[in-house]
């Protein structure tokens, strides 16, 4: 019972730490509806099942290689920030239709949307180094059962607010609201780039954000 309650502030933290996971499943929510959000927040958690069983077989061993290997940053922020541009540009070119394919929401492609989910939570280095921690830290299999039970509890109540508010949104609003995900994702790219490229300024700047909160 401990451990499970322990577990609630660590799930609460992956839920919006994710990244850009945390927007698009919300975004996917509200323009594709419940089923296909929960889809890609399935294969986020495929990812994170991933991350968890390498992180407990070379924990100690990978954290040293991110540590002295900034570059898994600068890959992983570049991917995510060419994603952000050609989705961003994808949906420029279809403005016109994209805000009401909300409207009449696909049978199929669920498939897709799991990929979706994975692919965004597998090169998010900041996820994987989440489990990393944990490991080091003397966490065994049951807590992360937990962690990752706790998590889709959330994502499900997050899945469900957001669907809440498709009755009320215009197509122009659902259009800015894709546009404002695909930006998100960007920012997020060029934080990995930042933290991969700068690794001496990203300690410095950790440690005076710490030091402002204190």
């Amino acid at each position: 019972m401990s451990e499970f309650l322990a577990a609630i502030p660590l799930s609460l933290l992956l839920v919006f730490s994710t990244g850009p996971v945390f927007f698009v499943i919300v975004e996917t929510s509200i323009t594709k509806g419940a089923k296909h959000a929960f889809c890609v927040d399935i294969g986020a958690v495929i990812a994170d099942v991933v991350f968890i069983l390498i992180a407990l077989f070379s924990a100690q061993s990978l954290r040293n290689s991110l540590a002295e290997n900034p570059r898994w940053f600068i890959i992983g922020g570049t991917v995510l920030c060419t994603f952000g541009v050609v989705s961003l540009i994808t949906s420029m070119r279809h403005k016109r239709t994209i805000a009401f394919e909300a409207e009449a929401l696909p049978k199929g492609n669920y498939f897709f949307y799991i990929a979706k989910g994975f692919v965004l939570n597998i090169i998010n280095i900041g996820t994987f180094l989440f489990w990393v921690g944990l490991v080091v830290f003397g966490a065994d299999f049951w807590f992360f059962v937990y962690i990752l039970l706790i998590y889709l509890l959330f994502d499900i109540v997050k899945i469900y607010l957001a669907k809440q508010l498709k009755s009320s949104l215009t197509p122009l609003v659902i259009y800015k609201l894709k546009q404002l995900v695909h930006i998100i994702i960007f920012g997020f790219g060029l934080f990995f780039v930042f933290q991969g490229s700068f690794p001496e300024q990203k300690e410095q700047l950790q440690t005076i954000i710490e030091a402002q909160i204190k």
